[in-house]
């Protein structure tokens, strides 16, 4: 029998709270989740699927994704049981979270491996776990929900913000091939590669819109300050300040802005590292645009038409 408890809890401004908002507290066999307005309404995650079928494939990358995207609502411990559960809920909540899908690409060899880029909705899972027959509502508009309902969105936030900023190199920057050159050469092949990184457009916007509402809600006594600029400004415009008010956070922020940016030239297996001057947000301000010269074995060229890049190396 499935023991849900809710509790709707009011917040007047506790000090590791968002603004003021109402604040949605779920437990379900134990696992605890938290809707607020902070939550976003839509996540877009990439997953891997595999199955005998393209089919069966798509839908178990679907599933993944789903899971992904309840993580982000989840502020209790993660055990191996609660792992358990959250499977069993994006299976039996699966129907009307996803927004839209597309199929990146399949692979077939033992078995069918396809990536798909999902548009998940959380609010509709949260409703759909709300509306369960068997809910139980709880008035929690004392201090100590209060209390309670402002560690668990401290919890959310890192969770939100660990999504977005973990993205950046997987789905939130795209390489591109501008120019490849044979040289002049003996026995092995000798390519000049001409590469550049930018944001994906679609994935900047978001994350902009989510910094932007994170400095919003934090707004108030400086307090682990991160900053973050991606354009030349006036006054308030392309920047955030945003007061963590947590060590944790601050750090987690900071250490995904400036960790190495990747390059791998996918039909060669190369990959480049590079430690950004400044944060990732400058890439589209200064440009990031690179040419490396390789030697290679003039027979691993055969069947190549065109070199790719992506910015994640395996």
């Amino acid at each position: 029998m499935k023991h849900i408890l809710l509790v709707l809890a009011f917040i007047c401004q506790p000090v590791f709270a968002f603004s003021s908002f109402d604040t949605l507290y779920l437990v379900f066999k134990g696992v605890h989740f938290l809707h607020a307005d902070s939550t976003p309404k839509e996540l877009v995650v990439s997953e891997i699927g595999m199955g005998k079928t393209q089919t069966e494939a798509v839908e178990n990358a679907l599933q993944l994704a789903i899971s992904k995207s309840i993580g982000v609502l989840i502020v209790s411990d993660q055990t191996i049981e609660n792992d358990r559960v959250i499977r069993n809920l994006a299976a039996a909540y699966s129907s009307g979270v996803v927004n839209s899908y597309t199929i990146d690409s399949c692979t077939k060899n033992e078995y069918v491996s396809c990536k798909v880029t999902a548009k998940v909705s959380p609010w509709n899972f949260i409703r759909k776990l709300q509306g369960d027959s068997q809910t139980m509502q709880v008035n929690g508009d004392d201090l100590l929900m209060q209390h309670r309902s402002a560690q668990a969105t401290m919890i959310q936030r890192r969770k939100i913000a660990e999504y977005y900023f973990s993205q950046i190199r997987n789905v939130g920057l795209d390489a591109k091939i501008r120019e490849v050159k044979i040289l002049p050469s003996n026995a092995n092949a000798k390519l000049a590669i001409e590469y550049e990184v930018k944001w994906n457009p679609d994935y900047k916007k978001s994350m902009i819109a989510f910094l932007e509402k994170l400095e919003k809600d934090t707004e108030g006594e400086t307090n682990q300050e991160v900053y973050i600029q991606w354009g030349p400004t006036g006054f308030f415009e392309n920047r955030v300040r945003i007061n963590t008010q947590d060590p944790y956070l601050r750090q987690l922020m900071l250490n995904y802005l400036f960790a190495p940016i990747e390059v791998n030239i996918v039909e060669l297996g190369i990959c480049e590292r590079f430690d950004p001057p400044e944060d990732v947000f400058k890439i589209d301000w200064y440009g990031f645009r690179k040419q490396k010269v390789i030697e290679i074995d003039s027979q691993k060229l055969v069947g190549i038409r065109k070199l790719s890049a992506s910015t994640t190396c395996k």
